[in-house]
């Protein structure tokens, strides 16, 4: 609402009803936080005088209504408007002082103007001031004068009332400009991120993504590189130094599963730098091959567009992105199983694919092609696969990568919304091993290998290291490893169940039908009492958020954090062009 702050000075013994019903009628106008009633706004308690000087000064106007007992209200010690500590007098007084307040006296229910002999002489200055009238049998035109003379319109001018069609009009002539900018304005704070300051709609696509169905049919075997490994290896991971002596351990254990029918073996682990055992590595990827097991090997970073990989292991075995995405605060990771260049070619559709992630190289054996993007589907060569490898979302890589630079910026990454598993899952023992362990056949039985995606990683070293993220279940953070996050991608997409987020058409569609929600709710609710409206709109926001879990539940995550700020947003645009059209559409009456 807007308009002048208001003031109502009355004398409950004089015009009690009259006053409330005024202050009803005034509220309907100019909003109720901007018209002020002594006996509904003061508490109990409260120091009354210091209570009307503090909201006489935050005023523009003040109201003085005159009854016909006004003036001649009296008490034991007689008339009340000649005691110094009488109520009204102390408003009007106030209010005087305040040479920036309007001061309207109102006389109703027939009562004549006060003349300034019978008033005292502090506020004798009321008496010649210009009295607005309120008469029973033409309230509603006194009462439309009245208004226009608060909002400062002519008096010639006349305020029509409206009604529901003419609501309805208002809000049809304001939808489609209303609309635009909410949608336009909704969109680009989604996109920049400005909604997500407090990384609210990432906890509610992860609350959503939970809603679904869990991974189910983990194929990991997690092997850990941990400090018990290095103990019992005599060394610890991190030194360079110790590069090549890890490789050969590496090889051993690409044996060892290879020859217990593991489906894969893949290394969150990059391999940069050269060693003297980098021939015997590429060899044990080349025999687990011929056995049918494949070898991943993990990339952060490419040399042109050659993955940053020893030249022997890149020829003997598949590679794999590393890269992890964190979408807000931890609330919700994904992991880009492809990049498409935005310089690739397109066709339709379909756009050329390159570079896979970790997870989608340990699950696939046959080299990435391309993406049909309308599908959501990911292409690869040889026939088509039955059952399609999906990816959630396409998001653009704005700027090049730091820790992991694999995309490029400009290039658009075609992601995998990550199910990550509960605190403990993956250190437990029935999906986790040690690797000193694994490399002893004694310890970790050839079974434990079979059939299984063989991912190594680094976890609790006896040095910190820098591969450890924060996730949220909850609101409250705790850290996990890298290798950790990769099990999660690798689960998610081995279940089959890949989170869809939205295209843009649909998001918009989704945005735009929440808009027309709103403004519907703006033009049915108009009259009703505030309580009631903010119940309707908090029951039309939560039972958006039903309908979206419904969408969760078939691997669909919306946006209810956008469409429900565009629903509010345009409630309150099409409530705000409702006003004006009541308040400022005004007809000149014809001249006599």
């Amino acid at each position: 609402m807007f308009g002048p702050r208001l003031f109502v000075s009355y004398r409950r013994a004089d015009s009690a009803a009259s006053a409330r019903g005024l202050f009803e009628a005034l509220k309907s106008r100019f909003g109720e936080r901007r018209v002020f009633l002594d006996t509904s706004d003061i508490a109990y308690g409260e120091d009354f005088r210091r209570a009307i000087r503090k909201r006489i000064a935050a005023s523009d106007v003040m109201l003085v209504v005159i009854g016909k007992q006004w003036l001649s209200a009296a008490n034991e010690r007689g008339p009340r408007l000649q005691q110094s500590d009488d109520p009204v007098r102390f408003e009007i007084e106030t209010a005087l002082a305040n040479k920036e307040l309007r001061i309207v006296p109102i006389m109703i229910d027939g009562a004549e103007p006060p003349p300034d002999s019978a008033l005292p002489v502090s506020i004798r200055a009321l008496a010649v001031l210009n009295m607005a009238r309120l008469r029973n049998d033409t309230f509603d035109i006194d009462f439309n004068a009245l208004v226009d003379q608060l909002h400062g319109r002519m008096p010639g001018d006349r305020v029509r009332e409206l009604d529901v069609w003419d609501r309805v009009k208002a809000g049809a002539a304001a939808w489609p400009i209303a609309t635009f900018v909410v949608t336009l304005v909704t969109l680009l704070a989604a996109w920049s991120g400005a909604l997500d300051v407090l990384h609210i709609d990432t906890h509610v696509q992860r609350l959503l993504l939970a809603a679904g169905a869990p991974n189910a049919g983990e194929p990991v075997l997690l092997v850990g590189i941990d400090a018990a490994s290095e103990r019992e290896l005599g060394r610890s991971f991190a030194p360079i130094d110790n590069a090549a002596a890890w490789r050969r351990d590496h090889a051993r254990l690409i044996d060892r599963a290879a020859r217990a029918g593991a489906r894969a073996v893949v290394f969150d682990i990059f391999f940069e730098r050269e060693t003297d055992a980098d021939g015997l590595l590429a060899d044990a990827a080349r025999r687990a091959a011929a056995a049918g097991t494949r070898v991943v090997f993990g990339v952060r970073q490419l040399d042109g567009e050659t993955p940053a990989l020893r030249r022997p292991l890149r020829e003997a075995a598949q590679w794999g992105s590393l890269c992890l995405i964190d979408r807000g605060g931890g609330a919700l990771w994904s992991t880009p199983l492809a990049v498409a260049p935005r310089t690739a070619a397109r066709s339709g559709e379909s756009v050329t694919a390159v570079h896979p992630s970790l997870a989608l190289a340990a699950l696939v054996g046959e080299p990435l092609r391309a993406a049909d993007v309308s599908r959501r589907e990911l292409r690869f060569d040889g026939p088509l696969r039955p059952t399609p490898v999906r990816f959630s979302g396409i998001e653009p890589q704005r700027v090049d990568g730091l820790r992991c630079r694999i995309a490029r910026a400009a290039d658009d990454q075609l992601t995998l919304l990550l199910r990550v598993a509960p605190a403990g899952h993956w250190r437990d023992t029935e999906r986790r091993v040690s690797y000193a362990d694994a490399l002893d056949p004694t310890l970790v039985i050839d079974q434990r290998f079979k059939n299984r995606i063989v991912l190594v990683g680094a976890m609790e070293l006896q040095q910190p290291h820098d591969d450890t993220h924060v996730v949220r279940d909850g609101f409250v953070p705790r850290q996990v490893f890298g290798v950790e996050l990769h099990a999660d991608a690798i689960a998610t997409l081995a279940s089959g169940r890949v989170a869809q987020l939205p295209t843009v058409d649909r998001q918009l569609v989704t945005v735009l039908i929440a808009s027309v929600v709103g403004a519907a709710a703006s033009v049915l609710l108009y009259r009703r009492p505030r309580w009631w409206r903010r119940g309707i709109l908090l029951a039309l926001a939560l039972a958006w958020v039903l309908v979206a879990l419904w969408f969760a539940t078939r691997d669909i995550i919306l946006n209810p954090a956008h469409d429900v700020i565009a629903m509010l947003l345009s409630y309150l645009a099409l409530r705000a062009a409702q006003w004006f059209a009541r308040t400022f559409y005004s007809v000149r009456r014809p001249s006599t």
